[in-house]
């Protein structure tokens, strides 16, 4: 029993055939994600197959388990699997593909901080794993989670290593998805373009059908947000099955609510109403996935078309609240993320202190064996550990700030990102209620930044945000509450301030990012934004509402011609 141990690590760590049981789990292993029928059969198998595993070969077995539970949607299981997995008596390389696994089921169940905390781990571990299954499934995950926070630079730096490294045909597709998503995210639309066909081409011809639909999703997504929207239906309605026959409940969900939304851009009503709903029933999660929500939008919209009004208002308000819980969700994974990497950070610094605190210790003594005028020395060691503690926890103090500023401010324009406006523009909204103030919000839009970005670089495009955040913060007060919530979407809550005030500013503000010189960019572009304004009187002070009626002005400013200011009508 003793060698058939040590030839299952050994395979397990170099990939060389050992028992037919490993064999027979491996072969499970390999086809999970590219034929989960087949792979679930193999498991059940397996299971009547071996009377008796190895205890390697049982945690194994039970890594697969755990997967097909977390494929399935059953993550509170997969989660309870994976656990069990993460103790000091697993095989090392199990034990991380256990904590890469449990990271996506976390992530689903809204356990944010257990699985930023596993991310930091599997970072620092990865570079020490060779065996392929396990590093390729290390690099996936670290690129997903980056995904989730919108850190698409390192999503595509992730991607790009896991195919520079040529692991398995199916971690390059996955690689490849991943970075579709961060690139069309990102809006780096012209190299979204580029690689969107190729990407998808290459797992088809590999068979890797679940990246491969999971592509076409972005390139539905894509056409929608063109306006092709008879070409959107018929491209996703082409591989609808396909993507059915997956068994990957929030696939099919991406599908459907891309037919859904093309079929009422078509006035398809039935049609749409029939996609929506499915996607409400769907197993993908609960309303917090952002499917859910658009469908939400779109049975309200149907019934307000339908003058179903007392049905219109139920589903408005299911949308509300999944789109506030969609929102807070977003704003919890960053400041998770952020938790986290501070606490990492500070626990390693707390180790590096303690590494040099026994160093001059064991050195004082030491020397005070072998010297009898070591007091001096002895002296000056304890403080260079004193001034070494004060260094380390000065770093760390610093360390605490930096990730503060991450986590509140955008690093391009220097004003609050969207977690932090909207829990600073909460803040102000309750004081103004509590007081009887009025309040205001204005929310703008940059007019055709797309255009710039593609005709003129990205370089252009950030020196056009940074330019339009300068020029407005010269008109607005030190309690106005200034956050870009988007690519280049801003908002301003304005505390105190009436509406009619509210529109003037939103006013200059437009006139004077037209009168821009652009030149100073090295080129000469035209930049206007659009702008839409509310306030607390018609809207109320809840910031989700605000935002949503500041926007429906802003793009009736964009309909009526761009370069405009709008007023919410009610």
């Amino acid at each position: 029993m003793f060698w058939k141990l040590i030839l299952l690590h050994f395979f397990l760590t170099f990939a060389v055939y050992a028992q037919e049981a490993t064999q027979d789990l491996l072969a499970a292993d390999q086809i999970k994600s590219t034929d989960f029928a087949e792979f679930q059969k193999n498991l059940s198998l397996i299971e009547q197959k071996y009377s008796t595993l190895s205890d390697l070969e049982e945690d194994y077995f039970l890594l697969l388990r755990a997967y097909e539970a977390a494929y399935s949607g059953d993550t509170a299981k997969s989660i309870e699997l994976t656990l069990q997995l993460n103790n000091t008596g697993v095989d090392q390389t199990i034990a991380f593909r256990a904590k890469a696994l449990a990271i996506n089921s976390l992530v689903v169940n809204r356990r944010y901080l257990e699985a930023f905390t596993y991310l930091e781990q599997i970072i620092n571990q990865v570079s020490k794993i060779e065996q392929p299954l396990a590093r390729e499934q290390g690099l996936l995950v670290t690129a997903m989670m980056y995904r989730y926070v919108e850190r698409y630079e390192q999503t595509i730096e992730y991607t790009e290593q896991i195919e520079g490294e040529k692991l398995r045909e199916t971690a390059i597709c996955a690689a490849k998805q991943l970075r579709l998503d961060a690139l069309s995210s990102a809006g780096m639309t012209e190299r979204f373009l580029q690689e969107l066909d190729s990407g998808l081409d290459y797992c088809e011809r590999r068979g890797e059908i679940l990246w491969a639909n999971l592509i076409r999703t972005y390139k539905g997504k894509y056409l929608l947000k063109t306006g092709e929207w008879q070409k959107a239906k018929d491209f996703m309605s082409q591989y609808r099955e396909q993507a059915v026959s997956s068994l990957y409940p929030r696939l099919i969900a991406e599908f459907d609510i891309i037919l859904a939304e093309a079929n009422y851009a078509l006035g398809h009503l039935n049609e749409a109403r029939d996609y929506a709903s499915r996607v409400i029933a769907s197993r993908a999660g609960d309303n917090v996935i952002f499917p859910k929500v658009t469908a939400l939008k779109i049975l309200f919209q149907l019934e307000k078309d339908n003058a179903n009004y007392q049905q219109a208002l139920d589903y408005h308000e299911q949308y509300t609240a999944a789109f506030t819980a969609y929102m807070d969700d977003k704003s919890a994974q960053q400041m998770a993320y952020h938790t986290a990497h501070s606490e990492i950070l500070a626990q390693n610094q707390k180790i590096a202190l303690l590494d040099k605190d026994n160093q001059l210790l064991q050195l004082a003594q030491e020397k005070l064996k072998h010297q009898a005028t070591s007091n001096q020395l002895l002296i000056v060691a304890l403080a260079m550990l004193v001034l070494g503690l004060a260094l380390m926890a000065y770093r760390s103090l610093q360390a605490r700030q930096r990730f503060k500023a991450l986590a509140e401010y955008d690093d391009l324009t220097a004003i609050s990102n969207r977690y932090h406006f909207s829990v600073s523009a909460k803040d102000a909204l309750n004081l103004c209620q509590k007081g009887q103030l009025p309040a205001a919000l204005i929310v703008f839009d940059l007019d055709h930044f797309k255009q710039i970005n593609d005709q003129y670089g990205h370089a252009a495009g950030d020196w056009a945000l940074r330019q339009t955040v300068d020029t407005c913060r010269n008109f607005m007060r030190n309690n106005d509450v200034f956050g870009r919530i988007g690519g280049e979407e801003f908002a301003i809550l304005l505390p105190g301030c009436q509406s009619d005030k509210a529109h003037l500013l939103a006013d200059i503000c437009r006139d004077a990012i037209k009168n821009i010189d652009t030149a100073a960019s090295g080129y000469e572009f035209k930049l206007t934004a659009s702008f839409g304004v509310t306030s607390a009187e018609l809207s109320g002070y809840h910031l989700t509402k605000l935002i949503e009626d500041a926007d429906t002005a802003m793009y009736q400013a964009k309909q009526q011609g761009r370069n405009k200011v709008q007023f919410f009508q009610g």
